[in-house]
């Protein structure tokens, strides 16, 4: 099902307010008040990033964290990445009233409720971003009759994104959250542990074949997720892929 293209449009915007959501994670938040942006769950924006140490504008793409419905404030997320240039401006260097060019919307990994009414996210790492902007949507709209299924894999307790508000989101009747750590535990930890398997979807995706699934994160992980839906039965266009390098 195709959705109607939205306008693609050029702005500049200030950043406003910088949350740390994990050691290596911000999330820049836009002042978009002044501007009509009309965005899918989803869908992401090329964002001009200057880097000092060689004059060049870097542009980048950032999947949208918040969600549609919040008119006067676009939250981008951005993980630092170890040989990243854009990234580690935007994580260590940018400050509040700084301006950015930002252009979008586009992509095709988009969720509305005419598509589904039972989604299941797969995310790994910074992948959570377009998915939680899904997630943010169904309770700002207040999409009590959608029903979603968040798997979602770390390496470490500390870098999982959103994690209060995660906690919270579970708590919605319709919002199931689940987790699993690949690297190291805490000792309280009452997640799974290893990457996203058989069992896992098995045990925590309910009707199988009847779901829409979105996956998110790095190549290998969505390439791996993508086979075990379809060893388990999920028909190929079923799954949505939007891969992260």
């Amino acid at each position: 099902m195709e959705n109607e293209k939205l306008p693609v449009i050029e702005f500049e915007s200030q950043v406003i307010e910088i949350k740390t959501e994990t050691p290596t994670t911000r999330t820049l938040v836009f002042d978009i008040s002044d501007i009509d942006f009309n965005f899918y769950p989803g869908q992401y924006v090329m964002l001009q990033v200057p880097y000092p140490p060689t004059g060049e504008i870097l542009k980048r793409a950032y999947s949208i964290a918040s969600p549609p419905t919040q008119k006067d404030k676009l939250e981008l997320t951005i993980k630092r990445t170890p040989q990243g240039r854009a990234s580690v401006v935007l994580t260590q260097e940018v400050k509040i009233g700084d301006r950015f060019k930002i252009k979008g919307p586009y992509g095709k990994f988009v969720w509305l409720p005419q598509m589904s009414k039972s989604i299941v996210l797969i995310g790994a790492g910074s992948g959570i971003v377009p998915l939680m902007c899904m997630l943010r949507f169904i309770k700002s709209a207040q999409l009590w009759d959608v029903s979603a299924v968040l798997l979602y894999s770390n390496t470490y307790y500390e870098e999982i994104i959103y994690r209060e508000e995660l906690d919270k989101l579970s708590e919605l009747p319709n919002i199931k959250v689940v987790h699993t750590l690949t690297r190291e535990r805490p000792e309280h930890w009452k997640g799974y542990t290893g990457r996203i398997n058989k069992d896992m979807i098995l045990r925590e995706v309910p009707n199988l074949r009847d779901n829409l699934y979105y996956l998110c994160g790095p190549p290998a992980f969505v390439d791996d997720m993508a086979s075990i839906l379809e060893e388990l039965g999920v028909e190929k266009d079923r799954i949505k892929k939007e891969k992260y390098d």
